[in-house]
């Protein structure tokens, strides 16, 4: 099932251009909806066909985490604004590869977040 044309790749592998709040987001403190700090951006992987980010790699004290980039509300030097909660973040399946996301670890942290993966439908 695994789907070749997902092009997905790390930050620094993608060839295109990001939104400028992005470009520089890379260890920025991330904040959850009640302003407590789950940790900073480790990651950005970006989905090439459309030149957006689709997840955002995220360590802290808890560990390393995959987040859709649908659940960042806001994106400046301030850091990453989220629109869910730490201990949501600190339950999903953690992430402490370098490698870009398979598939099926990409499915699994959209669905944790409750969002359909633009990947699944029809992005790829």
């Amino acid at each position: 099932m695994a789907q070749e044309g997902s092009n997905l790749v790390r930050l620094d592998d993608f060839e295109g251009e990001v939104d400028e709040h992005w470009q520089e987001a890379r260890g920025r403190t991330v904040l959850d909806k009640n302003g407590d700090e789950v940790g900073t951006v480790e990651e950005l992987y970006i989905w090439e066909d459309p030149s957006t980010v689709h997840l955002i790699k995220v360590t802290g004290e808890e560990g390393s985490f995959l987040i859709p980039v649908h659940a960042a509300t806001n994106v400046d030097e301030d850091g990453v604004k989220l629109e869910t909660a730490k201990d949501k973040v600190t339950a999903s399946p953690g992430y402490d590869s370098d490698d870009v996301p398979d598939d099926e670890t990409r499915r699994a942290a959209f669905a944790h977040y409750g969002y359909p993966d633009p990947l699944d439908l029809g992005g790829s």
